[in-house]
């Protein structure tokens, strides 16, 4: 029975299935980027949105805020240029580097900014006043074992391994540079820009969240059409089927149930009683 389904009167079936299946596949995938690229964007609006004040979101005594992961902030302070610490095998444009931190004390308590990269565990001192501008991120939450805790060289961006050497209490977060100004640099005079002389500037390393509400639309489109091919691929089955065990349909009227000839004869009636 087989061959059947392979004979050409039955090519176009399953032709049109395959149309039908690859088309709702394709429109599925491409919601699918829709979707995806409307979270990227949004992301991407987050990270450039006007920065709010680094005190309105935490203290020097608070626990991250996980919802603010990411979030551009702005705050004044003074550099601690003598605790520059510098975070290892920190990868930019293809090379492996340092990480230059340097604490700005707000207050009673610092918190560590990431000033830039350097291919060298060095970089010009940060000192006086400043207005930092740039990402909150949270403390990396693993690394490599530091070999040397003598030095001022850290394999991660823990705070934790930082309070080792630093004598000020440290924010439970730290903020990547962006825009470094009203301070001074040795030899460098006041900085502005991105305020790094000598480093290379670092973009945040997690990106904010964005709410699971953004594109939803398009996902909801694209698990559609996705379900749409579970139904074309079961209507194409099932036609299968009734080529495969056609239904078998009675054959002439034949008499009524249970009788196995046709109505009894009715004798003649010649007379009438009258």
């Amino acid at each position: 029975m087989v061959p059947i389904l392979l004979k050409p009167a039955a090519w176009g079936a399953h032709l049109l299935m395959l149309l039908a299946v690859g088309a709702a596949f394709g429109m599925g995938l491409w919601q699918w980027n829709v979707w995806h690229g409307d979270r990227v964007a949004a992301q991407h609006t987050l990270v450039d949105a006007d920065p709010v004040a680094l005190s309105g979101l935490i203290g020097g005594d608070s626990p991250f805020p996980g919802d603010k992961v990411g979030q551009p902030v702005t705050f004044t302070g003074q550099w601690l240029e003598r605790d520059t610490m510098y975070v290892s095998h920190k990868r930019h444009q293809g090379r492996t580097g340092f990480w230059v931190v340097t604490p700005v004390r707000i207050g009673t308590s610092a918190i560590p900014v990431v000033r830039g990269w350097s291919v060298r565990a060095a970089a010009p001192a940060a000192t006086g006043s400043v207005r930092v501008t740039g990402w909150l991120e949270p403390s990396e939450s693993s690394g490599e074992a530091d070999v040397r805790p003598g030095d001022r060289v850290i394999t991660s961006m823990r705070i934790a391994s930082m309070t080792q050497h630093v004598d000020t209490d440290l924010y439970s977060g730290f903020v990547i540079a962006k825009v470094v100004s009203a301070g001074s640099t040795t030899g460098g005079g006041p900085t502005s820009g991105n305020g790094v002389a000598g480093l290379d500037r670092v973009g945040p390393t997690q990106q904010p969240d964005v709410s699971g509400f953004t594109g939803l639309r398009n996902l909801l489109y694209s698990l559609q059409w996705w379900v749409f091919i579970v139904l074309i691929v079961f209507v194409w089955w099932r036609w299968c089927q009734d080529q495969l065990h056609p239904e078998q349909r009675p054959s002439g009227s034949g008499p009524g149930p249970g009788s196995g000839s046709g109505p009894e004869p009715v004798e003649p009636v010649d007379n009438l009683a009258p």
